[in-house]
């Protein structure tokens, strides 16, 4: 009798143990952690070189219009055919969304070339100097018209920059 209490007894202990650890099997929490890096100027480049230039013009004759070769994110024009108060020279550029999302691009003329004298020149665009968004696997046009506002002593000509910021997103 007391042999097999004994043996109960040593059943139940080992019965406990085996409910205990496959308890402890079966709720065992595993946490994973982990970090992500992202090169953000390398992404910012990977998408802006996809936002471009593709296309300058210059609508009137004597004047030039280009997208730089170098980095097609910029593109120069000269105007050098204005005379007289109120001469006009319009620009065509024609900006390409090469990439998977819609961008959202602000062309801004840099007009630290040549005379940009602001008592001569005005500077217009059909954006009204706001973004506008360019969708993906698309282009837009981005249309600069330069007037002169004051007629010159002497013959002026006139060169400027125009470069292309853009980000991510849509409207």
């Amino acid at each position: 009798m007391k042999n097999r209490r004994n043996i109960i007894v040593a059943f139940l202990l080992c019965a406990c143990l085996i409910v205990g650890v496959g308890y402890a099997a079966l709720t065992d929490t595993l946490d994973v952690t982990g970090s992500a890096d992202v090169n953000q100027s390398a992404a910012e480049e990977a998408f802006n070189e996809d936002i471009f230039f593709s296309a300058a013009v210059a609508n009137d004759e004597g004047n030039t219009a280009s997208v730089n070769s170098d980095n097609n994110d910029k593109a120069s024009f000269t105007a050098a055919t204005l005379k007289g108060k109120d001469d006009k020279v319009t620009f065509t550029f024609t900006i390409k969304n090469n990439g998977d999302v819609d961008a959202v691009v602000t062309p801004k003329l840099n007009a630290s070339l040549g005379n940009t004298n602001p008592e001569y020149f005005a500077i217009s665009s059909d954006w009204n100097g706001e973004a506008q968004t360019i969708a993906a696997h698309s282009e837009k046009t981005y249309m600069l018209t330069v007037e002169l506002i004051k007629t010159p002593t002497e013959t002026i000509s006139s060169s400027f920059l125009v470069e292309l910021t853009a980000v991510a997103g849509g409207q």
